[in-house]
């Protein structure tokens, strides 16, 4: 613990921008970031939080005070259907949180290792069971999202922890693997962003994203 502790004070005091505390019932920490107002804004739960969550916000901040375009909050433009574009977004943030993954295990790696392992053993039933995947295309699904965040937590094991824990490897959850591996999380830059990001959608059959760059951030459709 007193690695994350030391980490969270030193990451926190070196943000340059504005934070604002805002308690929530939620049982995670959270955050976001807006480039425009030069500002950060964290949802604090009433109970405590996981450290390494409140970490891993405080990480996605400062990498956005560096690079505001790939870390703020995501705008998604031309989406009509709010379920749409809950899911666009979702894809989105899937995709940065390969790159705070990186720069959170530069911070604390053993702290990192351990929530990674436990991660990986909690997955691996369903990352060793093949089973169908069928895509709404207007809305995000439970089964979505579980296979995005054990695709990571794949992916993590493989370049993080260099095992690998499948045997039978559900194909879409690998393929979603293969496309966070086909960038090193430590170099983020828009193109490798948008290489995972697309790399996703391809794997779950939805269609690419196209950037429009804003002041501050940038607008997808």
């Amino acid at each position: 613990m007193p690695c994350l502790e030391d980490a969270i004070a030193a990451v926190r005091g070196s943000l340059a921008w504005a934070v604002e505390e805002m308690p929530s019932d939620a049982e995670i920490a959270e955050g976001w970031s807006n480039p425009d107002t030069r500002t950060h804004v964290f949802v604090t739960p009433r109970q405590p939080a996981k450290r390494l969550d409140v970490l891993a916000e405080l990480v996605r901040a400062s990498l956005c005070e560096r690079m505001p375009r790939l870390f703020s909050a995501t705008k998604v433009w031309g989406v009509s259907l709010h379920g749409h574009a809950v899911a666009r977004k979702h894809l989105l943030r899937a995709a940065r949180d390969w790159f705070v993954d990186a720069a959170l295990r530069a911070h604390c790696p053993e702290d990192f290792d351990a929530a990674l392992s436990l991660a990986l053993a909690q997955a691996g039933a369903r990352l060793n069971t093949p089973r169908p995947f069928t895509l709404d295309r207007y809305n995000l699904s439970q089964d979505e999202r579980q296979r995005l965040a054990d695709a990571r937590t794949l992916a993590g094991a493989r370049h993080f922890l260099r095992i690998d824990p499948t045997a039978t490897p559900d194909p879409t959850t690998a393929a979603l693997a293969e496309a966070y591996a086909a960038i090193d999380p430590a170099q983020p830059t828009m193109p490798a962003f948008l290489t995972v990001a697309n790399g996703l959608c391809a794997a779950l059959g939805r269609r690419p994203f196209t950037p429009e760059p804003r002041k501050g951030y940038w607008m997808v459709s």
